[in-house]
């Protein structure tokens, strides 16, 4: 049985809807699943230059959902996500003009800058968010794996 295009439109928002609700507290559960800030950047991106902007937004509540999950402070991966954006994508793209590379150099600037702001966050506040453990690593590689294989 073949399906038809509307039923590819259909199931497409509601997968997206249930990684926003569902994923962020299977991570909070389980710490082996990598809470893919990185991708989450590169399909904000993508969407913003494509002017999908109900996409843009879904992948900000997603990161809104995945803060309030971790106890992380609000609004910290917005103001990541756009300076990375306004001040670092148009080095990138200018310089690169390789889809799989961009993406790759922008997770990477995304993750070590988005990790900056949570230890400079910490400082400021007296809190330790963030423990500098392997995990990160694994993290950032498997942001790196799925920004080129999604």
């Amino acid at each position: 049985m073949q399906r038809n295009i509307a039923d590819k439109k259909t199931l497409t928002p509601l997968l997206l809807l249930g990684l926003i609700l569902l994923y962020p507290s299977m991570e909070a559960i389980y710490p082996l699943l990598p809470p893919l800030l990185g991708i989450a950047y590169v399909k904000w991106r993508e969407a913003v230059y494509r002017h999908d902007f109900v996409q843009a937004g879904a992948w900000m509540l997603y990161t809104l959902v995945l803060e309030s999950v971790w106890g992380l402070p609000f609004y910290g991966t917005w103001t990541v996500m756009l300076v990375t954006f306004t001040i670092f994508d148009p080095k990138i793209t200018q310089l690169l003009h390789m889809p799989s590379m961009i993406r790759v150099i922008s997770v990477i600037f995304f993750d070590l800058l988005y990790l900056a702001f949570l230890y400079g966050y910490g400082a400021l506040m007296h809190l330790k968010l963030v423990d500098g453990d392997l995990i990160l690593l694994y993290y950032l590689l498997v942001d790196i794996l799925g920004v080129l294989l999604f």
